[in-house]
């Protein structure tokens, strides 16, 4: 029951990709400015998550050195998907009005697919560890996935791809998260000796995405201070979050 709640978890946050995608057809592209903000907003929520959820959680149940490597290991593997993942498909082919957009919407979708990973993983293996915990996580992980599904959908949108394909790019990005999460809950429920290890090596995973995604992105259209507003009030939300759910 406890990994069949995990998935269901993580399948709601994974689908909030979706409705980043239906902003976008509602309301077409959003101001820099407000994206800006979303996505600072976006990386105070995951810092909070990892640093006083996955990380903290794992440091009572297992030993320093194993957190440590774990969270080493976390951010590692992430750096090496990131290099290694080919993020364009030039065989991919759409009749689109700007080549340019839909190729950037291909390497943001590789991308956020990818970083879709750690994330179901996380709250798989949380979950496992403490169901409010997980709860928590995957509330986190669907504030996040917004910005994300805003993401993926704006430059498909920009190419002239029609608002129902679009939406399908975001929607499937988010779908790894499920799955991921099947797997995690699956491993740490039968060997609970993965259980530290898991919870860091998702916590690591995920401050590698906040500095060498989040962060510099929000911060690369000159609405810096707005995005550190942003992070503050996501990491502020996520603190106060952990009191009241864990």
């Amino acid at each position: 029951m406890g990994v069949l709640n995990a998935v269901l978890l993580s399948l709601i946050a994974g689908l909030s990709t979706t409705l980043g995608g239906g902003i976008v057809a509602l309301i077409g592209e959003l101001r820099m400015r407000t994206y800006d903000t979303l996505l600072g907003f976006a990386a105070g929520v995951m810092t909070a998550v990892a640093t006083f959820g996955l990380i903290q959680e794992a440091l009572e149940r297992g030993t320093v050195l194993v957190v440590l490597l774990g969270v080493a290991v976390g951010a590692a593997a992430l750096f090496g998907f990131d290099r290694g993942l080919p993020h364009e498909h030039e065989h991919l082919r759409f009749a689109c009005t700007s080549p340019l957009d839909y190729r950037r919407g291909l390497m943001l979708f590789a991308a956020m697919t990818l970083h879709n990973v750690p994330e179901g993983l996380a709250v798989g293996t949380s979950y496992a560890a403490q169901p409010s915990l997980g709860t928590l996580l995957a509330v986190a992980i669907a504030l996040h996935n917004i910005p994300e599904g805003i993401a993926v959908a704006g430059p498909f949108r920009a190419c002239g791809m029609p608002p129902r394909q679009y939406i399908a790019w975001a929607t499937v990005s988010g779908l790894t998260e499920p799955i991921a999460a099947l797997v995690g809950a699956i491993a740490v429920t039968y060997v609970e000796a993965l259980l530290p290890f898991s919870l860091a090596f998702a916590g690591g995973a995920m401050l590698y995405v906040v500095s060498d995604e989040l962060i510099p992105e929000s911060h690369s259209h000159g609405y810096e201070h707005q995005a550190t507003f942003g992070f503050v009030l996501g990491f502020l939300l996520l603190l106060g979050l952990s009191r009241l759910l864990v």
